[in-house]
């Protein structure tokens, strides 16, 4: 059974997050964010985040997900913590996102998180941040940012 209340975040999430200044978003929206060591290095900053908890990931999973398929160290020790632990992943990148969906694995991404966010009213529009986002570079396709607006259109809250 997978833990909601718990997830594992990529190195992508938390840059663009952090662009947005909405970081903090993380522990409103679960209880624990394992954050693994090489996510750490490559983010390069403090988090100062209540809910963060940083794990040293040994697996031969994560060995296997560098070097044969080609992923990232913050990408494989994500998957490879998620795979051992049935934890949600928060990855971006879509070879990373394809792996570990093939594993079985629970994934969103940061688009997710901002939609999450906006049903929970912590922000007013997914949409608005994701625009933010596209436009400091973030790649997001114009049809993920078709439905996104639709959605946003379709909310009665809005």
């Amino acid at each position: 059974m997978l833990d909601f209340t718990v997830t594992i975040v990529d190195t992508s999430c938390l840059i663009a997050l952090e662009k947005l200044q909405l970081v903090g978003l993380l522990c409103k929206l679960y209880n624990k964010v394992i954050l693994p060591e090489a996510v750490i290095n490559e983010f390069g900053k403090d988090l100062d985040l209540n809910c963060i908890e940083v794990m040293k990931v040994e697996s031969s999973l994560k060995d296997f997900l560098r070097e044969d398929s080609n992923l990232g160290s913050g990408e494989s020790e994500v998957i490879a913590y998620a795979y051992g632990n049935k934890v949600r992943v928060i990855i971006d990148d879509l070879e990373a996102r394809k792996v570990a969906e093939k594993l079985g694995l629970r994934v969103t991404g940061t688009i997710g998180i901002l939609c999450k966010a906006q049903k929970k009213d912590l922000i007013v529009s997914a949409y608005d941040e994701v625009l933010k986002l596209k436009q400091q570079g973030f790649k997001v396709s114009d049809e993920i940012l078709f439905k996104l607006k639709e959605r946003v259109a379709d909310d009665p809250r809005r």
